[in-house]
C-alpha cells in the first residue's frame, strides 16, 4: 500500500502543473539578467565598502566606519529593502480603504456569488491558496494584485460592467497566472516606481534602475499571465476578446462603443462583403495598434495553442481537471 501511495504521487508531482510549462520564452532570462546587474552592482559596492572598513588604512586613520561590520552588509541589502518599502507604500492606501468599507467590497459566496466560484475554482485547478478578490468603486476600468501571503486581487466596478462572464473570468485567470508565477512583488514595485515622485524615485533608486533595466521581461509577464488564462479558459477567442475590451474600457481616449466592439468580435475576419465590418475592422485596428504590445499578446495567445509547449501544457490542464 505504502508503494502504491508512492508511486501515486510522484505520477501526481509529474503532471502537476510548472512554470516551465507555460511560461513565455526568453521572460526567465529578462528577469535574471536584471537581478544580476543590480545585484551585482549592490555587491561590489558592498565588497569595496567592507574592505575600506576592516582595512588597515581605515584603522590607522581611526575612521569612524573602522570595525562597523554592519555598513557593507546594509548597502549589499539596500534593494531588498527597497522592494519592501515600495510594495508597502503600494498597498498601504489600498488596505486603509478595505477597512473602510469592510466586507462590502471584498469578493465573498454571499457578496459576489459568481467571483468567488471564479476564485474557488480556478485556484483550485492551478493547486494554490484562493486569494483574497476585492471590487472597488472607480471609473476606470482596471484589475491588479497585491502581495500577501495569497495575494490579494483588485478590480475595479468598470471593469466587471465592461466584461461578460466568461471575459471577466479571463482576467481574474490572468491574476492568478500572476501570482503563480511570482511576479507580484517586482511587478507592483516597477509599476508603482515609474508613477512615484522624483524624492521617492531617488531614495528607492534601486527599484528604479530595476525597472529601467527589466523593461522586457515586464512586458514579458503579461504574455505568461495570458497563457494562464488560456489553460484555464481553453478559448483563445475568449482570451483576445476580454484583453480588447478590458483596454477599450480602461482607455478613455478610446472611440469605440461596445456595441462597434462587440459586432468586430463577433464579425471575425472576413469583411469583404461587409461595409461596416469593414469600417469597424479599420477603426479598431487603429485603436489596437495606439495600445503598446496589445496586438503582440493577442498573436502570441493564438499561437501559444499551436506550439509543443501550449499542448503539452493543456494536456496536463486535461488530466488535472479529470483528476479533481
Amino acid at each position: 500500500m505504502a508503494r502504491r501511495a508512492r508511486k501515486q504521487r510522484k505520477r501526481e508531482r509529474k503532471t502537476e502543473l510548472r512554470l516551465s510549462d507555460y511560461q513565455y520564452p526568453g521572460e526567465k532570462v529578462g528577469y535574471w539578467q536584471a537581478v544580476s546587474v543590480l545585484g551585482g552592482a549592490f555587491l561590489v559596492a558592498g565588497v569595496v565598502v567592507a574592505i575600506y572598513v576592516f582595512g588597515k588604512s581605515a584603522a590607522h586613520m581611526s575612521s569612524s566606519f573602522h570595525g562597523k561590520w554592519w555598513i557593507p552588509l546594509e548597502i549589499i541589502g539596500y534593494p531588498l529593502l527597497c522592494i519592501l518599502v515600495v510594495n508597502w507604500l503600494a498597498v498601504r492606501p489600498r488596505r486603509q480603504q478595505f477597512r473602510e468599507t469592510g466586507m462590502q467590497s471584498k469578493v465573498l459566496a454571499k457578496t459576489y456569488p459568481q467571483l468567488k466560484q471564479m476564485l474557488t475554482e480556478q485556484s483550485r485547478r492551478l493547486g494554490m491558496k484562493e486569494p483574497d478578490m476585492y471590487i472597488v468603486e472607480d471609473d476606470v476600468a482596471y484589475t491588479y494584485t497585491m502581495p500577501g501571503k495569497a495575494g490579494t486581487i483588485v478590480a475595479s466596478k468598470s471593469l466587471l460592467e465592461a466584461l461578460k462572464p466568461e471575459e471577466l473570468a479571463v482576467m481574474v485567470a490572468r491574476e492568478m497566472g500572476h501570482i503563480r508565477s511570482h511576479h507580484v512583488k517586482m511587478g507592483l514595485a516597477v509599476n508603482y516606481i515609474q508613477r512615484a515622485n522624483a524624492l521617492w524615485k531617488i531614495l528607492l533608486f534601486p527599484i528604479l534602475v530595476f525597472s529601467w533595466l527589466s523593461r522586457g521581461w515586464v512586458e514579458l509577464t503579461e504574455f505568461t499571465a495570458d497563457r494562464v488564462a488560456v489553460l484555464l479558459t481553453g478559448r483563445p477567442a475568449v482570451v483576445n476578446a476580454a484583453l480588447v475590451k478590458s483596454a477599450v474600457a480602461a482607455d478613455k481616449q478610446a472611440e469605440v462603443e461596445s456595441e462597434e466592439l462587440e459586432a468586430y468580435l463577433e464579425g471575425g475576419s472576413d469583411i469583404s462583403t461587409d461595409s461596416e465590418q469593414l469600417e469597424r475592422h479599420f477603426k479598431i485596428g487603429q485603436f489596437l495598434a495606439g495600445q503598446k504590445g496589445l496586438k503582440e499578446r493577442i498573436e502570441q495567445v493564438g499561437e501559444f495553442t499551436r506550439t509543443d509547449q501550449g499542448q503539452a501544457a493543456l494536456e496536463k490542464m486535461a488530466e488535472l481537471d479529470s483528476r479533481l
